[in-house]
């Protein structure tokens, strides 16, 4: 797997971080958030649009008073709709916190957006969602618990827990499972990553199958921050994530096989210091990763890259 090219499509004097990435009607999409800092209560959700070769187009923003947007994500519905799911954080006029919850909004050309819509539980993080058919399916986590819980339904609709403590501290022995993906292959079957950030701190790999309440849990035996995953073939899945190699945080893009678990490093990505919650697509037989990195000058900035399989 080559690089291509790597280009920078945004930098602000602002904290710029936690992408994601969406390919909707010839163009590529990057959600991020933008703020004072990695931890402030004033992020705003930014939205770049870029031809097919990183080149940028246009951007618009969404925010709302009081609320800290956090880690947008960016799906097709199956009716052609661009969704973008996040996570708020919400204040008082004090600045005292309230609660948090999900929220998503739909566009039909990823420049005009709805109002927003609240979904699941409040507290609970849905991460980020997949379609399989016209179901979503999304793992929540709460830190307090150290579980994750399944979700499945359609965010603008209902989207309810279907399968409770899918992995835990208190029923696998593994604490405090948080970020993560979900995976469905042609003939149904559904893989995760999990990111850890107890014990031994490395991730773990989910496998079920249809209705996707028994899964089996996989040690990947390393640490992969704020995963992303796509199928490649009908053997492999591609995992793009944060890396620690050699004593320093790298955006890396791993190659696993299905039978074995075994991850092979394929790419590590131009990063460093604080750096990836990767978006990834394959399309056009190339694939295409938008990350963050603060590698150049100590501060955050929008990456956008397309690798050759």
């Amino acid at each position: 797997m080559m690089i291509n090219w790597t280009n920078s499509i945004w930098k602000t004097s602002k904290h710029s971080a936690f992408t994601d990435l969406c390919e909707f009607a010839d163009k590529l999409f990057v959600s991020f958030r933008e703020a004072s800092d990695h931890m402030s209560q004033d992020g705003d959700i930014r939205i770049v649009t870029c031809d097919l070769f990183g080149k940028k187009i246009n951007s618009t923003t969404l925010k709302m008073a009081n609320c800290d947007l956090r880690d947008p994500k960016l799906t097709v519905m199956p009716d052609g709709k661009l969704l973008m799911t996040a996570y708020a954080r919400c204040y008082d006029e004090t600045g005292k916190w309230r609660h948090s919850r999900s929220l998503c909004w739909f566009s039909q050309d990823g420049l005009s957006w709805s109002s927003q819509h609240w979904f699941a539980e409040k507290n609970w993080w849905i991460w980020r969602i997949r379609w399989q058919g016209e179901q979503a399916y999304g793992f929540a986590y709460k830190r307090a618990q150290q579980q994750l819980n399944l979700y499945k339904g359609n965010p603008l609709r209902t989207f309810d827990c279907v399968k409770p403590n899918v992995l835990s501290l208190a029923s696998h022995g593994l604490g405090y499972p948080n970020e993560s993906d979900l995976c469905f292959m042609k003939n149904g079957d559904a893989y995760a990553v999990v990111r850890r950030d107890a014990d031994s701190f490395t991730a773990q790999c989910g496998f079920s199958k249809p209705p996707y309440n028994r899964w089996q849990w996989f040690d990947l035996q390393q640490y992969i921050g704020a995963p992303v995953i796509i199928s490649h073939g009908p053997e492999n899945i591609l995992i793009c994530g944060r890396a620690w190699l050699n004593g320093k945080f790298k955006t890396a893009l791993w190659q696993m096989n299905i039978e074995t678990k075994k991850l092979i490093l394929k790419v590590v990505l131009p990063s460093g210091g604080d750096c990836s919650y990767a978006g990834m697509v394959r399309y056009n037989e190339k694939i295409y990763v938008s990350y963050y990195s603060s590698h150049i000058d100590n501060q955050s900035h929008i990456y956008l890259a397309q690798l050759n399989l």
